[in-house]
């Protein structure tokens, strides 16, 4: 008996799912597109916001209102966001309200180059082009720099100083120099500090900060002109 009413109810849920699924199927046919609601996440850069994103999609896409939204490709419309050097990636989802949502990724800048030409290199080690409407706040790099030592050595300095709270408010410029050294310009002080080739930065960087932390407030900012951290075992300080 039991299993009986089991049965007849197992039975009864399925076919209301058909009816439910076959009306909704209908229904998705009918369904025309009301308009495009965009969301851009990562939005601490203003690369592009919800205006730019709807102009990509008329331009490279074409016009979606008023169209059956059954027929919208969503991995098209998502090929024709990718394609943007500001977007690094974008997903569309369209349903029975009429509305074609679209979430946008920016690509994240970790330095912006200025050396001849001008440029970002983003997390994944890209280069990025800069934007007539937005300057991302990333350390500057100038000098001797090719894209290749961008995109390896420098993007991985980059990173590291964006990931340090205290390195990415106190460096705001390395320049790379021929031989290959870096030097660092920071935002506070009338210094610059010679770091030397950026292969295994880490070590020097944290002996820099246990010189930050004891001896320059202890001495103050103005003492020197010039931070050595190319030696071993020591910091090498040349005085005003």
């Amino acid at each position: 008996m039991r299993n009986a009413l089991l049965y007849a109810i197992s039975a009864a849920l399925l076919a209301y799912l058909i009816i439910i699924l076959t009306f909704a199927a209908t229904k998705w046919e009918e369904v025309t597109c009301e308009g495009v609601k965009v969301r851009v996440d990562n939005a601490r850069d203003a690369f592009v916001d919800e205006n730019e994103v709807l102009k990509i999609i008329q331009k490279g896409y074409g016009e979606i209102l008023g169209k059956k939204i059954a027929t919208v490709n969503r991995d098209s419309l998502e090929r024709v966001l990718e394609k943007d050097p500001m977007i690094h990636s974008a997903q569309a989802y369209h349903g029975l309200d009429g509305l074609v949502r679209v979430v946008v990724k920016q690509r994240e800048p970790m330095v912006r180059v200025m050396a001849g030409e001008s440029y970002y290199v983003d997390r994944e080690r890209r280069v990025m082009p800069l934007s007539s409407r937005f300057t991302s706040r990333v350390l500057v790099a100038t000098g001797a720099i090719n894209k290749t030592f961008a995109r390896e050595q420098l993007a991985a300095f980059a990173e590291y100083i964006a990931d340090h709270r205290f390195w990415n408010a106190f460096i705001e410029q390395v320049v790379m120099l021929p031989n290959g050294d870096a030097v660092l310009v920071p935002k506070v002080g009338d210094f610059k500090i010679a770091l030397g080739q950026l292969e295994g930065f880490e070590e020097r960087m944290e002996k820099l900060m246990v010189f930050l932390q004891k001896g320059i407030r202890t001495k103050g900012w103005g003492r020197y002109k010039e931070i050595n951290l190319k030696f071993d075992k020591e910091i090498v300080c040349v005085r005003r």
